[in-house]
């Protein structure tokens, strides 16, 4: 929909492909493309071996994870103003059958600021809210649920002690994903574009089954960047921001400082279902212990807008080598009552500067599950973007 947040649109064809391998892995035949100029990837669903076994009730399912080979460089694609992707350049496919363990069965919580994701789960009084918000429409979302997200982050970090309070948490940017698009119907553009002929009506997206990470470490401080200057043409809260005479959403000052090393930020995601009456059953969100994950094995995506470029990271294989290897989890059957913490880029994380402990950002993937039953309702799903920025340290 708009900014570097990856969105897909399968396409149909693939140009100018030119197959270069293939290999038998985890009891299938995986092929590997490359072209001046592909497609996005199909998601695929392993076999089941064991009808009838639940995912709620596994510690692991099997999952098809579409990676970049390790001789992938530097890909590139060209997104629209309704956030639609044109074909890849230098993308190398390399899918690869991995187990997805069930991390409510984890002996051990994940966490945020550890593991890059952490489960929440919402209470009564804001649930209730949800039955009010019509989570199509671009201005409930922004009025309604941006606030509430925000006071999730606020108070899912305001008790750490390990770094300083927090200066502001503001909600920046939001998808609404589902396999059936016409379960959750079209999005409602906001009643303020009316006079902006630059701000483009968005779409539904696809569950985006691509290893990835939404921001690198060029793309995130030049987002933060980007939230002090003028909205650009993409951005959600353009029509709200122009209609209030704002010139920007962040402080520049603040943020300067933020850039300058001053203070620490972090972008997070809210991700949640929005089916009002089912768990998530298939389409589920996975992600990638941090601590699993080696500098490596990133590869840059760059996205060129009409006005700016933005980047995400692609993932590449473990090597077999490597004493970590990818730990992917995920949380069977969510519900509307629970939210999804990822981390998306932090610029205290172990990455980022290279001498903390701290996780950066969760690389994360969509998938199929094969232990999903055949009449499984359609994954309906919206993830919000917030930026925090903390106190001078």
């Amino acid at each position: 929909m708009r900014h570097s947040h990856l969105l897909f649109f399968v396409a149909t064809t693939i140009s100018s492909q030119r197959p270069i391998m293939s290999l038998a892995a985890a009891g299938r035949v995986v092929s590997f493309t490359t072209s001046s100029s592909t497609s996005w990837p199909q998601m695929e669903r392993p076999s089941n071996d064991d009808d009838g076994h639940q995912s709620s009730s596994s510690s692991a399912v099997p999952a098809i994870m579409n990676y970049v080979s390790a001789e992938t460089t530097e890909m590139s694609t060209r997104r629209d103003l309704g956030g639609g992707d044109s074909t890849l350049v230098g993308v190398i496919w390399e899918p690869k059958q991995v187990n997805v363990h069930n991390a409510r069965l984890s002996a051990t919580e994940m966490t945020l600021d550890k593991n890059g994701f952490e489960l929440q789960r919402s209470g009564e009084d804001v649930v209730g809210k949800f039955q009010e918000i019509d989570f199509c429409s671009q201005d409930d979302v922004v009025d309604s649920y941006y606030p509430i997200c925000e006071k999730m982050v606020e108070n899912s970090l305001k008790g750490s002690t390990s770094t300083p309070t927090i200066t502001c948490v503001c909600a920046f940017d939001h998808n609404v994903r589902s396999n059936d698009h016409s379960s959750v119907g079209e999005i409602k553009a906001s009643s303020q574009m009316t006079n902006d002929v630059g701000t483009a009506v968005p779409q539904v997206q696809n569950p985006a089954g691509i290893v990835h990470a939404d921001y690198t470490s060029i793309s995130g401080p030049r987002r933060l960047g980007d939230l002090s200057q003028p909205p650009k043409l993409n951005d959600v809260l353009r029509p709200k921001l122009l209609s209030q005479k704002r010139s920007s959403l962040l402080d520049p000052s603040i943020v300067q400082e933020a850039l300058d090393g001053k203070r620490r930020y972090a972008f997070i995601n809210i991700w949640r279902s929005i089916d009002q009456d089912n768990p998530v059953k298939d389409n589920h969100l996975a992600c990638i212990d941090s601590q699993t994950v080696d500098k490596s094995e990133l590869r840059t995506f760059k996205i060129h807008y009409a006005d700016r470029v933005g980047e995400n990271y692609f993932a590449c294989p473990s090597s077999p080598s490597n004493e970590k290897q990818h730990s992917w989890c995920y949380y069977p059957d969510m519900t509307i009552e629970e939210a999804l913490f990822i981390k998306q880029w932090d610029s205290r994380g172990n990455i980022a500067d290279g001498g903390s402990e701290r996780s950066t950002f969760a690389i994360h993937s969509a998938f199929l599950d094969p232990t999903a039953p055949k009449n499984a309702p359609p994954r309906k799903s919206i993830e919000v973007r917030c930026i925090v920025i903390w106190d001078k340290e």
